[in-house]
């Protein structure tokens, strides 16, 4: 166990200290209620919220609708519908979203690795439509106590189809707290770089995802 800690803790401070510039502050909450339809497929619904501390509001919310088919124990598919909502100067800025998901799987040696593909198209009220590709790496480091507690860490990136170029990337490290029964609960930190014109601009992000599962 302490060698899987040190190395989660090394993850988590290069994470952190990735840049030094004046950054903003959110906090996310994810929550997902998940509805097996038989013992391959699931019914999800999901709602999330971000709460940017600067300015003691909420900018950005959406929900999300999945119907998800798990094939075998490496590989799954699934395709979502997104209503989301960004705050735009004390407006709101309304986008839809359809979107295709992928995702192989692979235990090796204990560590759980997932690798995801995500295409999505958007289209807005006053913005230009488009495609975009998310792509998204997840490792799960073995469980360090019998309640299932383990950590993990990932890295995801958005590529713009029309310009064929990365305007969004995250890394998290977190913690995966309870997974028991129909119940499922991590907390993590996330450091986010977003492209705005020739600037990136940096988002520190401490969040919270629950999952219900029936």
């Amino acid at each position: 166990m302490p060698k899987y800690f040190f190395v989660f803790i090394a993850v988590f401070l290069s994470v952190s200290s990735f840049s030094q510039e004046e950054r903003k502050t959110q906090l996310w909450n994810y929550n997902k209620v998940s509805v097996y339809l038989s013992p391959k497929t699931s019914l999800e619904v999901v709602e999330k919220i971000h709460y940017t501390t600067q300015t003691n509001s909420v900018d950005v919310k959406f929900g999300d609708l999945w119907l998800t088919r798990k094939c075998n124990n490496w590989f799954e598919y699934a395709g979502g519908f997104r209503m989301n909502y960004v705050r735009k100067n004390n407006s709101w800025l309304e986008e839809r979203r359809t979107m295709l998901l992928t995702e192989l799987s692979k235990d090796i040696k204990k560590f759980d690795f997932s690798l995801s593909g995500r295409f999505e198209y958007r289209w807005f009220k006053e913005a230009n439509e488009h495609f975009r590709f998310r792509q998204k790496l997840n490792i799960n480091f073995p469980p360090v106590s019998k309640w299932g507690l383990n950590f993990f860490t990932s890295e995801e990136s958005f590529i713009k189809m029309n310009s064929e170029k990365t305007h969004l990337a995250r890394v998290y490290a977190g913690i995966n707290t309870i997974n028991k029964g129909h119940f499922e609960m991590k907390i993590y930190y996330s450091l986010e770089k977003i492209k705005s014109f020739d600037y990136w601009n940096t988002t520190d992000i401490i969040g919270m995802n629950m999952n219900i599962r029936l």
